[in-house]
């Protein structure tokens, strides 16, 4: 059924052009597991605040948690908590600073699609054999962004960016009554090379973070009585060889 399922060659494109969009029925995952969708999607209704938006904003909230995993023993083991840091070259926005963002709720790492994601996600990247028996840092982002009439949602304030990462997937978990939110994807000379909207739950972008740049485009309420929210879960994967022994 994996093999009927599996309609985009995501290893062939990420070599090839350091991207793939791969909608959420395309996804080849156990549908034994993706009965858990909406259990996680709920997760989301109880995120903690940003507190580092410039401005006093109020458009994002997160939550934040590192795994270690090594794929060759299948070893999915999360890491003690800390506060969330990206250099000021990768983030002009809120680079440079170590920030305190709440962590994943124990509902979150127990539910089973979330070690399910990580194991998928990673069998998706063009990766060297030998690679499979590093450990790697699994970054674990839960983001909601919020608009409304009075204050735009910003799903990337830092503008085109990369994540100092080598791979990472952006897994669309909610989209409601949102006008705008188009992922943007750049060749490393900033050209603009592919755009689209991210639309129901599980749309995914998998990308090679030294390859490409990416955004995402600000969000406005479609109807302006509702708040327009978006959603989102972001692994980001980096080899560390020397996490296997971390706590």
């Amino acid at each position: 059924m994996h093999d009927e399922l599996q309609l985009v060659d995501i290893k062939g494109q990420l070599r090839d052009q350091g991207h793939s969009l791969v909608r959420g029925p395309e996804l080849p995952l156990d549908p034994a597991v993706r009965e858990h969708e909406e259990a996680l999607a709920a997760e989301w209704d109880n995120l903690g605040p940003d507190n580092y938006l410039k401005g006093g904003g109020r458009f994002r909230e997160r939550r934040y948690g590192r795994y270690c995993y090594i794929p060759a023993e299948r070893s999915i083991r999360l890491l003690a908590h800390q506060p969330y840091y990206q250099s000021p070259m990768a983030n002009t926005y809120a680079g440079g600073i170590h920030r305190v963002v709440d962590p994943l709720t124990q509902s979150s790492v127990d539910n089973p699609l979330m070690n399910a994601l990580i194991e998928f996600n990673y069998a998706q990247f063009p990766v060297a054999p030998e690679w499979d028996a590093d450990a790697w840092e699994v970054a674990c982002h839960q983001f909601r962004i919020i608009a409304t009439p009075d204050e735009v949602g910003e799903p990337t304030p830092e503008g085109i960016h990369r994540d100092e990462i080598d791979f990472g997937a952006i897994h669309l978990m909610s989209r409601t009554n949102v006008a705008g939110g188009v992922s943007l994807v750049y060749d490393n000379d900033r050209r603009p090379i592919a755009e689209f909207a991210l639309e129901s739950r599980m749309d995914t972008m998998f990308w090679a973070d030294h390859d490409v740049l990416h955004a995402v485009t600000p969000i406005t309420p479609a109807d302006p009585r509702r708040p327009a929210v978006r959603d989102i879960l972001i692994l980001g994967y980096r080899r560390v060889p020397e996490l296997r022994d971390a706590s």
